[in-house]
């Protein structure tokens, strides 16, 4: 009697992990993990550790954590444990106890270090009967059936990853990383609205709120002006933040500029052609308005070039890695992981 197999594909995001599985789960989580402060706040909120938006909602009352904020894992016993718990609890969400077996596809960054994939896999292994680690840029240009001499630009929370993709596991040397992604943007809003209006008080999640709902680029100016509400000495302000975005926005677009042309100029001069006409744009920051148009102007100098900005960049990673479980064999799985249960 054969075995009843359970696929799962997972992008493990430095912001948002998503989970989607052959028996069509698909959940989106926010990667935090908070742990309740005291006693006190422990028996209110009757369990030890809670994840997403859960955590944040409850937040007064625990101690937050993002395990991968950087796009690593810190090598101590906490974050790995840490990490552990909540990979355990994306795998829960897709009910793994149903099947006689079950395997999973991992993106993590681009430049996990070999730390970092003994984590993730070490946390996976006691959910799941077999795991692959593979790189959030592979796994979006698998999803694509792009894997033909293309280079993926994912740009996440902290950080945006590149990667060389031609028909194999890429190696460490075909991907680079910046920390110029969407946290960066975040600390610059804040930074340039209190250059603008001094006194300005703003948290973090008031910029990523206002990033995600407004960023842009070079011409692609909103009608309008951006106007929000926040406070500046305690006093209720509603004031224009439109340059503030844009200048932002296009601090990371010169850095990206720079390592993609260092992939291209580091790979066999034969397919650089094809490298520069088949780049992805994917991430929560391939959402900018315009960013794909001002990296092809960036990149004008380097031949003729094209950027493809992806549809779905919220479900693509997750998506390429269950596509990559359920079609790869799992005895080829041993050259391509740490180890295997």
């Amino acid at each position: 009697m054969a075995e009843d197999v359970l696929y799962i594909g997972i992008d493990l995001g430095t912001f948002r992990s998503v989970m989607v599985s052959s028996d069509s789960h698909e959940e989106e989580e926010l990667t935090v993990i908070g742990t309740p402060k005291d006693p006190i706040a422990r028996n209110f909120l009757k369990r030890d550790v809670l994840f997403g938006e859960e955590a944040l909602k409850n937040r007064l009352a625990l101690n937050l954590f993002r395990p991968l904020e950087l796009g690593v894992i810190k090598d101590t016993q906490e974050d790995r444990e840490f990490i552990a718990h909540f990979i355990t609890h994306l795998i829960g969400l897709s009910d793994p106890e149903e099947y006689d077996r079950v395997v999973a596809v991992i993106g993590a960054p681009a430049e996990a270090s070999y730390v970092d994939k003994t984590a993730i896999f070490d946390a996976a292994a006691g959910s799941v009967n077999a795991a692959m680690i593979i790189s959030e840029p592979f796994a979006v240009a698998y999803a694509l059936d792009m894997i033909e001499h293309t280079l993926v630009i994912d740009i996440g929370a902290g950080t945006a990853d590149l990667c060389r993709v031609y028909g194999t596991i890429p190696g460490p040397d075909d991907q680079m990383h910046t920390g110029h992604a969407g946290d960066f943007i975040d600390r610059g809003l804040i930074k340039e609205i209190q250059s603008k209006y001094n006194g300005a008080q703003i948290t973090k999640d008031m910029a990523r709120r206002w990033k995600e709902q407004y960023s842009f680029v070079g011409t692609h100016t909103p009608e309008s002006p951006i106007m929000v509400d926040f406070s500046i000495d305690g006093k209720a302000m509603n004031l224009d933040i439109t340059d503030c975005v844009q200048a932002a926005c296009e601090a990371i677009v010169e850095p990206i500029v720079e390592n993609i042309k260092a992939l291209i100029a580091g790979s066999n001069p034969e397919y650089h052609d094809e490298f520069r006409r088949n780049m992805v744009l994917a991430g929560g920051g391939s959402g900018i308005k315009g960013l794909g148009a001002m990296i092809e102007r960036r990149l004008s100098d380097m031949g003729d070039v094209n950027v493809h900005v992806v549809d779905d960049p919220v479900r693509l990673g997750a998506m390429g890695g269950l596509r990559l479980a359920m079609e790869v064999p799992e005895e080829m799985w041993s050259s391509l992981t740490l180890a295997t249960r």
